[in-house]
């Protein structure tokens, strides 16, 4: 086990980052879900702010905080409202 609380499943299902309440939209893919976060990978990862929402292709929606962050990809937490 490498430390996460929630079992990852692989994906590779299409999103989007949505910055200053959807006024800007970063495409991405998400490659790795859980139940509590997520690994994406997004061009211009470190450009990303450290909170965000994100849009499934599939319809579902989360707010997003940055657990870490690489090149060209982020590790994301779920954060509940």
């Amino acid at each position: 086990m490498d430390g996460r609380r929630d079992h990852r499943k692989r994906t590779f299902i299409g999103a989007k980052i949505l910055l200053n309440g959807g006024a800007s939209v970063l495409d991405c893919v998400v490659k790795d879900l859980s139940e509590g976060g997520a690994r994406l990978s997004v061009n211009g990862a470190v450009a990303v702010p450290a909170e965000f929402d994100l849009k499934l292709s599939d319809s579902r929606s989360f707010h997003c905080r940055v657990t870490w962050r690489r090149l060209e990809s982020l590790g994301v937490s779920f954060q509940v409202p």
